[in-house]
């Protein structure tokens, strides 16, 4: 997925004028010249987007905090779950899905990662 998908307006903005070429060009060489235009420009939006995200200030621990999260929620679990057996507690299946469900959460929004 390109960075121009995720943009609302401008990513519709792309493939409205994509579909609108494709469907009025008759001529093949004209639409190819037309849509390899669209292509540059968008690659270059593309890459000043990208730019302009590198050069956005972070704070550190929010940053690492933040790439690490998937494994403090499953240490966080781990924990709590060794915690609960420990001190002779039974760890039911609400328990579960309740210690659980912000990892769950998490992953479904975060995606499949790098």
């Amino acid at each position: 997925m390109s960075i121009l998908e995720k943009l609302p307006f401008i990513g519709k903005l792309f493939e409205d004028a994509i579909g609108v070429v494709k469907e009025v060009v008759p001529d093949v060489d004209a639409r190819n010249v037309i849509l390899g235009k669209l292509g540059e420009i968008s690659d270059g939006i593309e890459k000043d987007v990208y730019l302009r995200e590198l050069d956005t200030k972070t704070v550190p621990w929010v940053d690492s905090i933040h790439k690490m999260g998937r494994q403090l929620l499953n240490l966080i679990t781990i924990f709590a779950v060794v915690f609960l057996v420990y001190h002779d507690k039974d760890v039911t299946g609400p328990m579960v899905l309740l210690m659980g469900g912000g990892n769950a959460v998490y992953q479904y929004i975060k995606g499949k990662g790098k």
